[in-house]
């Protein structure tokens, strides 16, 4: 695997999975294998170190390693020569933007409540936002846009992830269809 790959996984949120034990964590640099997972919590009392498999939320892709791993405490190394997947690969690239956006999950067709929020990315083919609430509905949520020109953007999403950060929730969206004038407004956006 490429180092300038390994390199963009750092700091990267993590699940752990050995068998029926999960865990989550962040990615960082191994001394001694290919990469290392700093857990939550220590979970490995009960886990088969030879069928570990890690699945690391990368800007550009799903990447899962799996085979046999050390588990020490609260950190699982990964070492080199595991299996490494790309399970899925963005088919437009996004850009980090900072800008508001109001999640909006449809209670019923009569009433709209909006979730104030951050975009942490943005891309056409969908979006990350931060929240200081999460959602209450388990309708997918229409994202609000207002980009620096003025354009806003009302559009349909799909709920791919939801993470608590603990003081926040985040949001990993895609978008369902855009409008023609809505997806060149945004590739415009993060081709600048």
């Amino acid at each position: 695997m490429q180092q300038s790959i390994l390199d963009s996984l750092v700091g990267v949120a993590a699940l752990v999975e050995t068998g029926l034990v999960e865990a989550t964590g962040f990615v960082s640099k191994s001394d001694v294998g290919l990469l290392a997972v700093t857990c939550d919590e220590e979970t490995w009392r009960e886990a088969d170190p030879d069928r570990v498999v890690v699945s690391v939320f990368g800007p550009e892709a799903l990447y899962r390693f799996s085979g046999r791993c050390e588990l020490r405490k609260g950190t699982v190394e990964v070492p080199h020569g595991v299996r490494v997947e790309r399970v899925q690969r963005r088919s437009w690239p996004r850009r980090r933007l900072d800008m508001a956006a109001t999640l909006c999950p449809l209670d019923d067709a009569h009433r709209v409540a909006g979730i104030p929020g951050r975009t942490v990315d943005l891309g056409v083919g969908g979006l990350c936002v931060e929240t200081l609430r999460p959602l209450h509905a388990d309708r997918d949520p229409v994202v609000i846009l207002t980009l620096p020109d003025g354009h806003s953007i009302v559009a349909r999403t799909t709920t791919v992830e939801v993470e608590d950060l603990g003081d926040g929730w985040r949001y990993r969206l895609a978008f369902g269809h855009l409008e023609t004038r809505d997806a060149n407004l945004i590739l415009a956006l993060v081709s600048d």
